[in-house]
């Protein structure tokens, strides 16, 4: 009888086949979990932002300061506030000596350098001996956020006393007859100059670094006369009104208001001296200040046009008046 022996041969077959199949399915992962995903590359960096020039911090300081411009105090307005007991904090930048002769009642002497270290909390009065040296820190501690203002004209305005007012304009001495033009003069085209007071990148630090280089610089009218006949290369500039610029002006000068100063600012060359005058000087010499911090070799004209021209038509008939004067007291 013969035995059937395929179905036996088929099971073998197909078991064989599974044993050599086995080798190829564990080569290719068979019976193992899947490599994981490489992750993915980290995203680049954002690029830092590039730090803004000292320049460009400190002339949106200065703009910003410009909104909102220290004021002239008059003398009878700061003798009215210490009567009713409301006085401001006041500060006499005068030399030590006179402020010991008589000063203001209540009033603190200190340095130019020193008044940063004014307190932040305080209404604050700054006066000098015409008024143009106080308005050079006006301005100053003005873009640094103090509440200050300048006393017009300082001591001169204060007292009668010689002795105690020191120095003050004189018609006599320091007012000249010199030359004007009617013509208007519209200024170059320049770029700013390098402004590197600090290493540091923090904004605050910045304006007030620029702020410590500020010192009172003046050039009488009879000097720029000189400087302008000799052709001296400068930039003169008028704070005075359109009406009084146009009705005469320093030869050569530009003109606009103090508050738009940041806006004119690539009219100066900031390779040649900056002279500016107002009408007495108070207002130059905040603009002086302000430009002083912007990097630029600037000078007030002593006594604004008042030092220039004799002739009330030119000079407005904005002259300090001795007249004027109520003669407070003082202390010492």
């Amino acid at each position: 009888m013969r035995v059937k022996l395929w179905p036996g041969l088929s099971i073998i077959i197909v078991l064989l086949a599974f044993l050599l199949a086995m080798p190829m399915l564990t080569a290719c992962g068979g019976g193992e979990e899947p490599a994981p995903a490489p992750a993915p590359a980290p995203a680049p960096a954002p690029e830092p932002e590039p730090a803004q020039a000292e320049f460009d911090v400190v002339k949106d300081a200065v703009a910003d300061y410009l909104t909102n411009i220290a004021g002239n105090m008059k003398a009878s307005d700061l003798y009215m506030a210490i009567a009713e007991g409301d006085a401001p904090y006041i500060v006499s930048l005068r030399k030590a000596d006179d402020y010991a002769k008589g000063h203001i009642p209540g009033a603190v002497n200190m340095g130019f350098g020193d008044l940063t270290t004014l307190p932040m909390d305080e209404e604050i009065v700054v006066y000098c001996y015409t008024g143009q040296s106080a308005s050079f820190g006006t301005a100053v501690l003005g873009v640094l956020g103090y509440d200050v203002n300048n006393l017009l004209h300082g001591m001169s305005s204060w007292s009668n006393d010689p002795a105690i007012y020191v120095t003050r304009f004189d018609p006599e001495k320091d007012q000249g007859s010199f030359k004007t033009e009617t013509d208007a003069n519209t200024g170059g085209s320049y770029g700013p100059p390098d402004v590197e007071n600090t290493a540091s990148s923090d904004a605050a630090e910045i304006v007030l670094a620029a702020a410590k280089t500020v010192a009172p610089k003046y050039i009488t009218a009879t000097d720029l006369n000189m400087k302008i006949a000799e052709s001296e290369d400068m930039t003169v500039i008028s704070l005075r009104s359109a009406e009084h610029y146009a009705a005469g002006h320093v030869p050569g000068a530009i003109n606009f208001g103090l508050g738009a100063l940041a806006d004119n600012l690539d009219k100066l060359d900031p390779d040649a001296p900056v002279y500016v005058y107002c009408y007495t000087g108070q207002s130059a010499a905040q603009a002086v200040s302000l430009l002083q911090m912007l990097g630029y070799d600037v000078y007030s004209i002593k006594f604004g046009m008042c030092g220039w021209s004799s002739d009330p038509a030119i000079n407005a008939g904005k002259c300090f008046n001795p007249d004027s004067v109520q003669d407070y007291k003082t202390e010492k």
